[in-house]
């Protein structure tokens, strides 16, 4: 934080938002960033010549998952301070959470040419690669130099063990997720890739005891559902992995995770007899097969198109692209971030409306939960 030059000026006007100041930070330091957001607001508001102070209402916007919130702020900060690294750091991954790819790799790139040394932005490069199937040089290149510069980070052993096991590469993946695992043990990441890659190697039981410790933290998890469906089928318990696998069906919004699931659950009905319902589930499958290929583009191309107006304050657009996206399929993350342009517009009602169907076909996480409360605080701000 580029906390001390503002402390000085504030400490000279002797006023009250010094303590507003360290009060925000307090918090920060904490984790505490809804509890934060309010007080960096209020003293952004009065004090718009600071690029800190920016920066740091960019960082809790960040942290409660507002992307759009936070690539405004964030932007304007890095506009103020060109040449910080950290700042282009985290433009960039609010840029790429929010669904503008492209620009989040300009902004990472420009990190990493402002401070080589700095690990995160070689970090988030290669996960936004890697995430979107993008098995280049220079995301290899970028997860390697961050596992180089910090051997400590599990996130950047697990994408590194992502990048070899999405082409395959098993013997070069395993020992980055057990790296991973071995450094973060609980975390449902890291637990996830080491059973991803246990079961594609042949450890079915190991493979088994990670998916279900996921489970317990994030019960409806598609690729863990999914994970558990085809290592109980492996095992032949094939009773137990039905339930898992039509939740993995039902629940999944990518397409390779939706064909994945239907897969599996036509091998679980013939191996359980059920000939009709494996018939009709196969016939799920073709169908998806046939048309999700070209709904996916019309829905990459609508998203990249909104990310574009997102960057230019347009949100009209924003809207008129992103109800066309959940027309063609209802995304827990495109409602999400439709309710963010919405409070962009001052729709506060549309808003709500989509963070309550986002609750509905998704999980009720703090961040969507921080989104409802802070909408229905600015709607009753509002009513007369």
């Amino acid at each position: 934080m580029i906390w001390l030059p503002l402390l000085a000026l504030l400490a000279a006007q002797a006023n009250s938002d010094l303590e507003s100041l360290k009060t925000a930070q307090q918090l920060m330091d904490s984790g505490r960033w809804a509890e934060a957001l309010p007080v960096l607001k209020d003293l952004v508001g009065k004090h718009p010549e600071a690029p800190a102070l920016t920066y740091g209402l960019g960082r809790c916007y960040f942290e409660v998952e507002d992307y759009t919130a936070a690539v405004s702020s964030l932007r304007e900060a890095a506009r103020r301070i060109p040449d910080s690294a950290e700042f282009r750091f985290f433009l960039g991954s609010a840029l790429g959470l929010s669904g503008n790819f492209e620009e989040a790799i300009q902004q990472l790139r420009t990190a990493i040419d402002l401070d080589p040394e700095f690990e995160p932005a070689y970090r988030a490069f290669g996960m936004f690669r890697v995430e979107r199937a993008q098995y280049t040089p220079d995301a290899l290149a970028a997860l390697e130099t961050a596992v180089r510069l910090d051997p400590q980070d599990a996130r950047a052993l697990y994408w590194l063990g992502e990048f070899h096991r999405g082409l395959g590469e098993l013997t070069k993946a395993r020992p980055y997720f057990e790296r991973a695992h071995k450094l973060d043990p609980d975390g449902p990441l890291t637990q996830l890739g080491l059973g991803q890659v246990l079961l594609d190697d042949g450890d079915v039981d190991e493979a088994l005891a990670h998916f279900d410790a996921v489970l317990k933290q994030a019960p409806g998890l598609v690729p863990a559902l999914l994970g558990r469906a085809r290592a109980l089928y492996y095992r032949g318990q094939f009773e137990q992995a039905l339930a898992p696998a039509k939740a993995a069906w039902e629940d999944s919004h990518e397409f390779e995770e939706r064909r994945s699931s239907g897969w599996i659950l036509v091998r679980i009905y013939r191996a359980l007899g059920r000939d009709a319902e494996a018939q009709a589930s196969e016939k799920q499958l073709k169908d998806l097969e046939k048309t999700s290929a070209g709904e996916l583009d019309r829905l990459r191309v609508l998203s990249d198109e909104a990310a574009r107006y997102e960057a230019e304050g347009r949100f009209d657009r924003v809207v008129e692209l992103l109800e066309t996206s959940v027309r063609i399929r209802v995304r827990y993350d495109v409602l999400t971030r439709l309710g963010d342009a919405y409070v962009q517009l001052g729709r506060l009602d549309d808003a709500e409306r989509c963070f309550i169907r986002a609750s509905e076909v998704g999980p009720l996480t703090d961040a969507l939960k921080h989104r409802l409360q802070r909408v229905r605080e600015l709607s009753a701000q509002h009513k007369p």
